[in-house]
């Protein structure tokens, strides 16, 4: 079990970033697939901090899918452009979880996404997420939206 979280109640993971010369197309502008792989990186970054890595014995096996995605583009990012890929979380249950994003080049906001998952064993059926990994989820914050 990872230790308890020092941090505030509706707090906000950041992660930054460059665009990368093989993320963009011919005309230097991001592809728009690639916002996805922003995303995972931060979702994985933020999955390792909340305790869920390979070496913790009750985490083997678990997994964590994607069960919708909604993303709206709203600026063009381009080659060397530095961003910042804020999350939190708007949902958190037993098993599934609704995490929200914002793509940030400075105060400028790029892309928003809400991606629903669901937390799945190593036969890929549904299954809890341990405690510590829900309470630290449950204590973020929403991008974009001032706290309750």
């Amino acid at each position: 079990m990872s230790a308890p979280s020092s941090r505030p109640e509706g707090w906000i993971h950041r992660y930054p970033l460059r665009v990368q010369f093989d993320e963009v197309d011919q005309y230097g502008i991001v592809h728009h697939p690639r916002y996805f792989v922003f995303f995972e990186r931060a979702r994985v970054e933020l999955m390792g901090l909340l305790g869920m890595t390979v070496s913790r014995p009750e985490i083997t096996g678990l997994g964590l899918i994607v069960a919708s995605a909604e993303v709206k583009f709203l600026r063009s990012a381009s080659f060397l452009d530095e961003l910042v890929v804020e999350q939190g979380c708007r949902q958190s249950g037993a098993s599934r979880i609704k995490l929200v994003y914002r793509i940030l080049r400075g105060d400028e906001v790029m892309a928003k996404s809400e991606l629903v998952l669901a937390f799945v064993d190593a036969s890929g059926r549904p299954c809890r997420a341990p405690a510590d990994i829900r309470e630290g989820l449950a204590g973020m914050g929403v991008p974009g939206e001032s706290p309750a």
